[in-house]
C-alpha cells in the first residue's frame, strides 16, 4: 500500500474528513487533497502533525508495499481494543487466539498412513460472476488424498464454480488454498470475498482478474469490502 493510500486509510479509520484533517494541520483542503493522490508531498513538519493528529506510528504510515498493510478497520478495531480494561482485553485476547489458531493451524488438515484429510467448503467459489459465501460458511466435508497430491502448505480446500478461471481452472474443480495475513500479492492467484461474494481470481492492480478472456476485469473501489481468504496453490 502506497503512503497516499495509507494517508487516506488511517484518516477514515480516524473518522475525519478531508477538510476536517486539513484544518487540524493548517492547510487548505486542496493542498491536504494533493497529499492523499500523490501529487503532493507533505515536508518532515507537516508529517509529524499528521502522526499526531491519526494517533499513528510513523513506521506504520510510511512503511509501504508490506503484505501485512493494515486497513481501515483493522485500526478502528485496534483503537477499541485500547478503550477496553483489562477484563476486556484479556477476552478479546482469548478469542483472538482461539481464532488464529483455527484459521492457520495446519490441524485443518490431518495425515494418517500416507493419506491427508484436509476440509473443504460446502460452498464453491466462483469463476463467473459470484457465488454468495458467508464468514461463517463453516466445514462439512472431510476430503481423503493422497498425501504427496497435498501441497505442504495447504490449510483447506475450496471447489471451483464457473468458466473464467479456464483453461488453469476448470468448473468443478477443487483447488487447495493457504491461508494468509494480509493480503496476497499481484499476479497471483487466491479465493476472496467481495461484497459477500466468493471468488476464484487473480489479483491485479486495484482490480480481480480472470484467465478466460471473455470475462471483463472486476474493478476494486474504496468502498468495496474486499477480504483475501487465501493464496491458490494448485488443484486436485
Amino acid at each position: 500500500m502506497s503512503f497516499p493510500e495509507k494517508l487516506k486509510s488511517a484518516r477514515i479509520a480516524a473518522g475525519l474528513t478531508q477538510q476536517g484533517l486539513a484544518r487540524q494541520l493548517g492547510v487548505d483542503k486542496t493542498t491536504y487533497c494533493g497529499y492523499e493522490t500523490g501529487r503532493r508531498q507533505p515536508d518532515i513538519a507537516k508529517l509529524r502533525q499528521i502522526i499526531q493528529a491519526l494517533r499513528i506510528s510513523g513506521d506504520l504510515l510510511l512503511e509501504t508495499g508490506s503484505p501485512g498493510e493494515v486497513t481501515a478497520e483493522e485500526l478502528s478495531r485496534l483503537r477499541k481494543y485500547r478503550l477496553l480494561d483489562l477484563h476486556g482485553k484479556e477476552l478479546a485476547d482469548l478469542v483472538l487466539e482461539k481464532e488464529y489458531d483455527r484459521m492457520t493451524h495446519v490441524a485443518e488438515r490431518q495425515q494418517t498412513g500416507g493419506i491427508t484429510y484436509i476440509s473443504c467448503y460446502d460452498l464453491a467459489v466462483s469463476a463467473g460472476p459470484g457465488e454468495p459465501w458467508s464468514s461463517d460458511s463453516g466445514y462439512k466435508t472431510r476430503l481423503e488424498i493422497p498425501t504427496e497430491q497435498v501441497p505442504e502448505n495447504a490449510h483447506y480446500c475450496a471447489r471451483v464454480n464457473g468458466d473464467s478461471m479456464e483453461p488453469a481452472y476448470m468448473d468443478g474443480d477443487i483447488v487447495f488454498v493457504e491461508r494468509v495475513e494480509g493480503a496476497i500479492n499481484e499476479g497471483e492467484v487466491g479465493i476472496f470475498f467481495l461484497n459477500g461474494d466468493g471468488y476464484i481470481k487473480l489479483l491485479g492492480r486495484e482490480e480481480l482478474l480472470s484467465l478466460n478472456p471473455r470475462y471483463a476485469p472486476i474493478p476494486l473501489h474504496d468502498y468495496d469490502d474486499l477480504r483475501c481468504q487465501g493464496r491458490v496453490l494448485g488443484k486436485l
